[in-house]
């Protein structure tokens, strides 16, 4: 995508900045959030209520800012008080630098969906969401892992102790992804990396033919043309997954099944891991 003009939102965006949201303005927002008990007609023996706004203070112990909060309108006081939101966090100090390492250009967002309904379970995402265009269009270019629970199967301690598990976690993997910013790959090394993520989700059982190697090094957007690391990460990940590279003389197909979708996710990570050392 073409722009000869470069918006605020995306100019705020590349300096790092994030839009954070008070208590207050949560409250209106999603007014469920603040809920104290779940909603009348719950069974609290087999039920264990998550109180968002705990978790919000918690995630605010551990550095992150509250960037959004949602709920649907409604006129109806049970669905007000009790049902399903959604709250979203940033840490000021956890992003992907762009190819220069001057501006940013990706941050991960955790994002949380619960309510006490009892419509739903809890469920808990983090992502990487990433500037694609000057414009301002930011759209969540990695799944970076979360978990549901039903609310009858976890307590409260068990939620959080879950909770801190993840997020700490994740300030690795930024470092991990800004290493890998600023890692050089060759051609021979991008076409090996590519040779073998595609033997990922081919197999073993042809040799894949040049074409087909080089098909999914294609990028398709214009942040992507780098040779680093990262952005071949990046490339052959999203073609093996959305499909539309060329395999036999054909399209491939998208991969649909999670479990496949899981395990072609892990084994690429791993590879690039391996090249890291291999490229540096």
């Amino acid at each position: 995508m073409t722009q000869t003009q470069v918006s605020p939102k995306a100019t705020k965006f590349k300096a790092g900045a994030i839009n954070s949201i008070s208590m207050e303005v949560a409250k209106q927002q999603a007014p469920a959030i603040f809920a104290t008990e779940p909603a009348s007609y719950i069974n609290q023996n087999r039920y264990h209520f998550t109180p968002t706004f705990e978790i919000i203070d918690m995630m605010t112990d551990m550095g992150y800012l509250l960037t959004g909060a949602k709920q649907s309108n409604t006129k109806i006081a049970l669905r007000r008080n009790h049902g399903v939101h959604i709250v979203e966090f940033q840490h000021p100090d956890l992003y992907v630098k762009d190819s220069t390492a001057n501006e940013v250009e990706a941050r991960p967002t955790i994002v949380m969906v619960n309510s006490s309904d009892g419509s739903r379970p809890f469920d808990f995402q983090m992502g990487m969401f990433r500037l694609v265009c000057s414009n301002g269009l930011i759209v969540k270019d990695k799944d970076l892992g979360g978990f549901k629970e039903r609310h009858t199967k976890y307590n409260f301690t068990d939620l959080k102790s879950m909770i801190s598990q993840k997020v700490d976690a994740l300030p690795k993997t930024i470092d991990k992804i800004n290493s890998w910013n600023g890692i050089e790959m060759s051609s021979r090394q991008r076409f090996d990396f590519a040779k073998q993520a595609l033997e990922l989700r081919m197999g073993t059982d042809r040799q894949a033919e040049e074409y087909e190697i080089r098909s999914i090094l294609d990028p398709k957007r214009a942040a992507d043309k780098h040779n680093n690391l990262w952005c071949t990460y990046n490339v052959v990940q999203e073609n093996l997954i959305r499909g539309g590279f060329q395999l036999n003389e054909r399209q491939a197909r998208p991969i649909t099944n999670p479990w496949q979708d899981l395990e072609l996710n892990k084994g690429l990570w791993s590879l690039a891991e391996k090249f890291e050392t291999v490229a540096s």
